[in-house]
């Protein structure tokens, strides 16, 4: 068995680690290197391996610094199957898509500063054509489902606690070569245990090889009751000087916390029911996929599924669901 890092090793960005054993590849994420412009269109569209070569892609979970050059990966020469759960592949449905836009929007903003000085036109690295294209080659497995995906290797996902659907990675490898049994660890990105909606990061046994993301290793984050009460402060203060209060949250995962927050704290009559809008039609999408994925989130969440109907919502919550309706807001001045 042989270990190649591609990417996200001595950086934070760009995951791909290739795993060569009993003559068959198999790529560990497929991830943007996200940094300065002209560095990240050489970094992403160099791929240090032939794409037609890979066998198998296994994913870790669904954000674009682990599966956004997935797209370009296809495009290249890559016809097999992409391994990831439920959750991750509905949402990666929607997150390629909006990253190949964003991606031909940039090329788009280079070429025409570029044609003034004449100078070469790019192409994007891909389309979103080429993003609804990859999906037909994702195939989904559950947690805890072993499942034999090359020669003497076997696929296990359990659960990595760190976004809707995410994975750690347990490959049971029987190399051929050596004639050795050995069971290697890919942690994907871990979340933290006190998260509001997902179960902590599984615990793993037995594991001779491991390959752990460390980005937040050595950092402290503060508790989710903590950042409640913080919120709770913050929106009387903002209410009692009648004034606006934005609040700035990734589409996946982070909108749908807060979500779940102010839906508490609602419940809790820390606030009234005022108008509270969110503004980003991925991140309603994104929501949308959270209500298909219940059986992956708390117990706790489910309940309030059943108790109050949806954690995601609450009385005054307007979910923007276009660019134009987005537009029209503002106009209004929302």
């Amino acid at each position: 068995m042989k270990i190649k890092f591609c990417g996200a090793a001595g950086t934070t960005t760009g995951s791909k680690h290739l795993i060569t054993v009993n003559g068959q590849n198999i790529l560990l994420d497929c991830g943007l290197y996200q940094g300065r412009r002209k560095e990240s269109l050489e970094r992403n569209r160099d791929f240090p391996f032939d794409p037609a070569k890979i066998d198998v892609l296994v994913l870790s979970h669904a954000h674009i610094d682990h599966s956004g050059n997935i797209p370009q990966l296809t495009k290249r020469g890559f016809t097999g199957n992409i391994l990831t759960t439920p959750a991750t592949r509905d949402l990666c449905s929607i997150m390629l898509p909006d990253a190949a836009h964003i991606h031909e929007h940039d090329i788009d903003w280079l070429n025409r500063h570029r044609k003034k000085n004449d100078l070469t036109i790019l192409e994007p690295s891909y389309t979103m054509q080429d993003a609804e294209a990859c999906m037909r080659q994702f195939v989904t497995l559950s947690y805890n489902r072993p499942m034999q995906i090359a020669d003497g290797v076997k696929l296990t996902f359990i659960d990595a606690g760190h976004v809707l659907g995410s994975a750690q990675v347990i490959l049971d490898i029987d190399d051929r070569e050596t004639g050795k049994h050995s069971r290697l660890l890919f942690s994907g990105d871990v979340g933290r245990p006190e998260n509001d909606l997902l179960e902590a990061a599984a615990p793993s046994e037995n594991v001779d090889y491991v390959i752990m993301e460390s980005t937040y290793g050595g950092r402290k984050h503060e508790l989710d009751a903590a950042t409640s009460d913080h919120i709770c402060r913050i929106i009387r203060e903002v209410q009692q000087r009648r004034a606006k209060l934005i609040i700035p949250a990734f589409a996946v995962e982070r909108t749908q916390q807060l979500l779940f927050t102010l839906d508490k704290l609602r419940e809790s009559n820390c606030f009234p029911a005022i108008p509270t809008y969110v503004d980003s039609p991925l991140a309603v999408k994104a929501t949308e996929i959270f209500r298909l994925h219940l059986e992956d989130l708390k117990p706790s969440v489910r309940e309030a599924v059943f108790m109050r109907n949806d954690p995601f919502g609450f009385e005054g919550l307007r979910l923007v669901r276009s660019v134009e309706e987005s537009k029209a807001q503002r106009r209004t001045g929302v």
